[in-house]
């Protein structure tokens, strides 16, 4: 699934290529993927003005004129394609959006078709009641509010991480990696971590997040972004989809195992659970 990383990486390459143009048709192949009906989807979109795109969280965020915002979802195998309206129709195309006066087009794709398009007015200061239970963003938050939150959970770190309500964004690969960096394991308790441990995760955190941007996101299975280009920080990549492989950081033997029934890949000497209570201080120091 796109997390984070590859959702940032599509928003800026769309902002620059559809901000200000028009809808002039949208052309929904499949009805399942669009929330509502395909002609109020289609004639909720054509005519509008695309204003902004954004992303919260997972989600790309297209704002409209007169208050409307299209939301993609892209799940485990959905992408977006800008391409000349010429070009061939790729198998698996469930939405096509052309722009008026414009010779290209943005398509939806989805092979496994659990992609999700949705059109929501903006209410007040344009926010979006699907999107209201999303936790904070992982680079906006602080390092305070960071423990804070985590201090209030009674659960493992891993299922915790990838949980929407707490960060929004996370997913599987950049929590693991995340965890290799901070030396956690992915079913440790998260009331046995002592400051100095939360504050090692959330650089960590943030460190993973920032480099999978830069390196224009992980492609590990179908993920590329509007253009069709690959991301390249799988190149980077410590633990995760690398069972039996070399841990980089001691040469041990890279483990996976089911973490809240998610596959987990983390270093059993690196990441070792710590069994007893350790945290004599809630005091975080940023």
């Amino acid at each position: 699934m796109p997390e984070l990383p590859e959702v940032e990486t599509i928003v800026r390459g769309l902002r620059a290529k559809i901000t200000h143009l028009k809808f002039s048709k949208v052309a929904v192949n499949l009805n399942k993927c669009v929330q509502e009906s395909p002609q109020f989807f289609a004639s909720s979109l054509e005519g509008r003005r695309i204003l902004f795109v954004e992303r919260r969280g997972k989600n790309i965020i297209i704002r409209l004129s007169r208050g409307n915002t299209l939301l993609i979802h892209l799940r485990m195998t959905g992408g977006l394609r800008w391409v000349p309206s010429h070009a061939p129709m790729e198998k698996q195309t469930h939405v096509v959006f052309s722009f008026r006066g414009h010779p290209w087009q943005l398509r939806f794709l989805d092979s496994r078709q659990f992609g999700r398009l949705s059109v929501e007015k903006s209410g007040a200061g344009g926010n979006l009641d699907s999107l209201a239970d999303l936790g904070p963003e992982p680079l906006e938050i602080s390092a305070m509010e960071f423990a804070a939150r985590v201090r209030s959970k009674r659960r493992a770190i891993k299922p915790m991480l990838l949980d929407q309500h707490f960060l929004a964004g996370v997913g599987n690969i950049y929590a693991d990696e995340a965890l290799h960096r901070a030396q956690i394991h992915p079913r440790q308790r998260v009331e046995v971590l002592e400051d100095k441990i939360l504050r090692r995760l959330y650089y960590a955190l943030r460190q993973v997040l920032r480099g999978a941007i830069r390196a224009g996101g992980t492609s590990v299975r179908t993920y590329v972004d509007a253009n069709g280009s690959a991301g390249g920080f799988q190149k980077l990549l410590r633990v995760y989809g690398r069972e039996g492989g070399a841990c980089r950081s001691c040469g041990t033997s890279i483990l996976r195992e089911k973490v809240g029934g998610r596959s987990s890949f983390y270093c059993p000497r690196c990441q070792r659970i710590l069994k007893k209570d350790r945290s004599l201080s809630r005091k975080f120091i940023a």
